[in-house]
Parts: structure tokens; C-alpha cells; sequence
């Protein structure tokens, strides 16, 4: 190989770049910093670049260059945490302890070892996903070139390609996995779908049209499904609800007195945790909202998280024992009592939620409320559509809300 095959083989004239160098690792450290994991990506481009190149100095050099970039985005990001939080905190070491060390992020769902396969990729990449593979195993397979550039761009994707798989490997065996995890891959995988994608088009003018209209056409479904029908209902619900504290505060101090709502309003949420935005969509404060809560078994050793159940397993597992144990008396609601929710609970049930004006949960807890409240001031006042399916049974059907009435 001569000495220009063997400058293109490692990037050219890019890496060689002190000013390209630090500018990458700099993004790289910052990466890492804000979200360890992004450490898989560039640790796998390092690897690539130095295989390539087998260049002994260079590979001393470019840790050399990781090490000084990397202190250097430390001692800055800790600073400015220093600064806000009036204490020092080095988040990506309370990351991994989280996630790694206490393994508490499966509390938050786990997920089969083929999920990005299976699912995160098609996900991610919809119609594009075809591409994306030919795309990948084309550029693992080696190609003979005497042109620089040529080897430069061969070896681009080879190094797109291995970071992608080496990525999607490692985090196949973390238990807990979602589609944003991946995002990072995207853009390569994109330019490694281009190719593919383009070669595709060297039909006949009608069969390009018909290639690039049905691509559109399903992407645009896609894009319409997900973002105004597929589980649009949790996300109502919470602009129902703030709208309604809206309507009090519009409302004269006359009606204020006699109104169905004597205070401001009260919600809870009677749904897995994280079912709905309602923190950032209830902008008022004047709101008072719970939820059934998740919260990971921080504190708890190790030996006793087998059988840690959080208050959304609790409620599930046995609804109307839940409701009994928590929430006030059922004849503070009933129909032939005339005392407002919001009156002095009794002794006993001091410790216990009163019942809110409004109630929301899915379709599939209707038969469990309607047993408990039928007889009550509450009735199912509102009901949106939510989905047309879900992989959680408790997520299931419309979201109903219930009402107290006068």
C-alpha cells in the first residue's frame, strides 16, 4: 500500500486535522457525558479507525487526545452542575450506578434479547428499513479500489456499519431496552440506506414514481396514525381536565359558590404510572392531581427486589382492596350523603386520599369502578378514544373519566 492508500485508510487528511480531532472527541465526550451509553458508538468508531490505520503513534495519539478532551469535558459539565445544583453531582456515575451497578431501570419493563431486531429497527426506520440492511451488509463486504476517495468512502460505512452492529449488540444485553436508546444510530443508518435506496431507482420512469409514491404515501400513514390517533386519549383527557380548571377560573364568584365545583380540581389517575402527561399539561397550580406512582426499590437489598411490587402493581393486583385501604370512606361519595368531597374527612381516613371530583383510568378497569362507584356522586362523564391496540392489557380501550356530581 502506498503512502497515499495508507493516509486514506484512516480518514485522510480529517483525523490528521488537530482542529477536526478535538472538535469530534469534544462531541464525543460530550455525548458520553450527557448519556454514557453513547460511549458503545464511539468507542466502536475508535476501534474502526485504528484497525485501519495500524499505526502504532497514531493510535497513541488519538488516546492521548481522548484523555485531555475528556478531563477537560468533565471538569467542565461538573462545574456548571456544581454551579446549579450548589453541591457537586457527576451524573453519568449516578447513571450507571442506576442502571448498571443496582440494575433498577428493569423495574421499568424488560424486553426479549431480539427487541431492536424485531422491533426497535423496524420502528425506527419504517420503509427505510429494507435499505438500511442491504446497506449494511454491502458495506462489510470488501471491495478492491486504487482510488483514495473510493477508499475513503468504503470505508466510512464499513466503520458505520460495525458501529451499528457492535451498538444494537451490546445493547441487546441490557435488559431494559427502548427505541430512543438507538436514535443515535439513525444518521448512519441513513447513509448507509442511501445507496440501496437510490439504486432502487434504476427502473422506468413509472416504476420510480410508483417506488417513490408508495414510500411517501406509507411514511405519511405512519406519521398520521402515531402522532394523531394511535394513543390519543391519554393526551385529551389532560386537556379536558385543564380545560374544565380553566372554565372555574373564567367563572363569576357567584358562580364560584353555587358551581358543581365549590374549590379548584381535583384529579387522580387511576392508570399504570406514566400513562399521561398530566405534570406538563396541568399548568396551573391551583390543580391538585395524583397518580399511582413506580418508584424503583432504590434502598432495598438486592435479595428482597424479586418480590417488590410499586404502587401500580399493588393497585392491579387487587383494585378494590386498594381502594378500600387508601382512599376515604365510600359513604363520604354516597348519593344520600350531602357532604362536599372536600369537607373534613373523619378521623379514621385522615391518612387516606380523599375522593377526587375526577377519576380517570382505561376501559378495562370500567367493570372494577363501576362496582365501587355505583351508588356514588360519580358518574362517567367523558370518554376518548385512546387506541385501536396495545401490547399492555391494562392499557386497553378508551380513556373514561368519572365525575362527581352535585
Amino acid at each position: 500500500m502506498n503512502k497515499t492508500t495508507n493516509r486514506a485508510s484512516f480518514g485522510a487528511h480529517e483525523y490528521a486535522s488537530p482542529t477536526g480531532l478535538y472538535i469530534a472527541l469534544t462531541a464525543a465526550a460530550a455525548a458520553f457525558y450527557l448519556r454514557p451509553t453513547n460511549i458503545i458508538i464511539w468507542l466502536s468508531i475508535s476501534a474502526c479507525l485504528v484497525w485501519y490505520n495500524r499505526d502504532f503513534a497514531r493510535a497513541v495519539t488519538l488516546i492521548q487526545a481522548a484523555t485531555l478532551v475528556g478531563i477537560t469535558i468533565v471538569i467542565t459539565f461538573a462545574s456548571v452542575d456544581r454551579i446549579y445544583y450548589s453541591g457537586w453531582t457527576f451524573p453519568p456515575l449516578r447513571f450507571l450506578q442506576f442502571n448498571v451497578v443496582q440494575s433498577l431501570a428493569v423495574f421499568y419493563g424488560k424486553n426479549r434479547p431480539d427487541y431492536y431486531v424485531t422491533e426497535g429497527l423496524p420502528l425506527l426506520l419504517t420503509t427505510a428499513l429494507p435499505f438500511a440492511l442491504v446497506g449494511v451488509y454491502l458495506s462489510l463486504c470488501r471491495r478492491s479500489s486504487h482510488s483514495s476517495q473510493s477508499i475513503i468512502q468504503e470505508r466510512t460505512v464499513s466503520v458505520f456499519a460495525a458501529t451499528i452492529i457492535s451498538s444494537v449488540l451490546a445493547l441487546s444485553l441490557i435488559a431494559h431496552k427502548e427505541v430512543r436508546f438507538i436514535y443515535p444510530l439513525l444518521p448512519m443508518l441513513h447513509v448507509l440506506a442511501a445507496r440501496p435506496l437510490a439504486s432502487s431507482f434504476s427502473t422506468n420512469k413509472i416504476g420510480r414514481l410508483m417506488i417513490l409514491a408508495a414510500g411517501i404515501a406509507i411514511n405519511i400513514y405512519i406519521a398520521y396514525y402515531v402522532s394523531f390517533v394511535h394513543q390519543r386519549g391519554v393526551v385529551d383527557v389532560v386537556h379536558y381536565l385543564r380545560h374544565r380548571q380553566e372554565s372555574w377560573l373564567d367563572a363569576s364568584p357567584m358562580e364560584h359558590a353555587t358551581g358543581p365545583e365549590s374549590a379548584n380540581i381535583t384529579v387522580g389517575f387511576l392508570m399504570p404510572c406514566h400513562s399521561t402527561p398530566w405534570r406538563s399539561h396541568f399548568v396551573y397550580p391551583e390543580i391538585t392531581a395524583w397518580a399511582l406512582t413506580c418508584e424503583p426499590p432504590i434502598h432495598m437489598p438486592t435479595e428482597e427486589r424479586a418480590s417488590y411490587l410499586d404502587e401500580a402493581d399493588i393497585f392491579y393486583n387487587e383494585p378494590l382492596r386498594w381502594l378500600a385501604n387508601n382512599m376515604q370512606d365510600r359513604d363520604t361519595i354516597s348519593l344520600t350523603i350531602t357532604s362536599d368531597v372536600t369537607g373534613d374527612p373523619s378521623l379514621d381516613d385522615r391518612t387516606r386520599r380523599p375522593w377526587p371530583h375526577y377519576l380517570v383510568a382505561f376501559e378495562s378497569l370500567q367493570p372494577t369502578l363501576a362496582s365501587v362507584l355505583n351508588g356514588t356522586r360519580y358518574k362517567e362523564c367523558r370518554r376518548f378514544f385512546n387506541t385501536h391496540w396495545h401490547d399492555d392489557s391494562r392499557r386497553t380501550g378508551d380513556v373514561i373519566v368519572w365525575c362527581m356530581r352535585r
